[in-house]
């Protein structure tokens, strides 16, 4: 850090367990030094018995907020005093701030991946997207995009059972609308339909960096968006076929920067900026 601990020193935390390979605290620390706030940011190993002490402790000792990673994103929820609407839809809280001794839950990561695409010029309002994977990252991104885009979404996944739990919480975000998101099975799946195509699922992820998911079912062509939220490798094996095809791909090292800065934008009022954090990033994940 430029500065030194002091006694005006503020403290933000990650909750989560494991959190040693978590790369929040490079994030922030950089931002709290390029903004010249006084604060820390430092990793909490927290086990789930201990998560109600836990945010107690953050409250009692004044702390501005913390982020929080797995496993503790839904059950965080009973320990605080308020939700966003987005937090709420979504079922869970990746970030937290203290909003004068009340602990107000947010959820950045579905505005977080959204930012990435916005930024390279993407409309999309009206687009017909398709996402792979009904996970937690896959509710974040539906409940965003069903939120704050007329657009339609289709979500592919081997259980239906996990795929109709989103369905049914985008299908009713705005009043008075047709049920416009839908199932789609992985043998049904048609790109050749669809502008954007979202790679939720971890398949491709190293150390299987040669995997592309429903392979057999993707036909790329060169008005196809294609995303993948994986970071590691840079790029994926889907997003390289994507490429080769023309296609404009999105990766996942912006939606884990976005994120990032939009919870840093909660915290303290002050926007990061994105390509130097990218350049930090890709030093310390890329070049090892």
């Amino acid at each position: 850090m430029k500065g030194s601990i002091n006694g005006k020193t503020k403290t933000i935390c990650l909750l989560g367990n494991p959190v040693e390979h978590s790369f929040s605290p490079v994030i922030h620390n950089y931002g709290f030094d390029q903004q010249g706030i006084n604060c820390v940011y430092v990793n909490h190993k927290v086990e789930d018995e201990d998560l109600k002490a836990a945010v107690e402790g953050m409250k009692a000792l004044g702390y501005l907020g913390c982020n929080v990673t797995y496993p503790h994103k839904i059950n965080i929820m009973n320990y605080l005093d308020e939700l966003t609407e987005e937090a709420r839809l979504i079922g869970a809280v990746n970030t937290v701030k203290n909003q004068n001794g009340r602990f107000v839950g947010y959820n950045t990561d579905g505005m977080g991946f959204v930012k990435g695409l916005l930024r390279k010029g993407i409309d999309l309002n009206g687009k017909k997207i398709c996402m792979l994977g009904a996970g937690g990252a896959a509710k974040s991104i539906a409940v965003a995009l069903a939120i704050h885009f007329d657009c339609s979404i289709a979500i592919c996944n081997r259980r239906f059972e996990s795929a109709i739990k989103i369905l049914n919480v985008i299908n009713n975000i705005k009043e008075a609308r047709e049920e416009k998101h839908k199932y789609v099975a992985p043998e049904d799946l048609d790109t050749t339909k669809i502008d954007i195509l979202i790679n939720c699922t971890p398949v491709g992820m190293v150390p299987n960096e040669d995997v592309v998911p429903f392979e057999d079912r993707i036909e790329f062509h060169e008005n196809l968006i294609v995303s993948d939220l994986i970071y590691h490798p840079f790029e994926t094996a889907l997003l390289k076929k994507a490429k080769k095809h023309g296609c404009k791909i999105h990766h996942g090292l912006d939606m884990l920067i976005d994120q990032g800065i939009l919870a840093f934008e909660i915290w303290t009022g002050e926007k990061l900026e994105f390509e130097s954090l990218k350049q930090l990033l890709w030093e310390i994940i890329y070049k090892q």
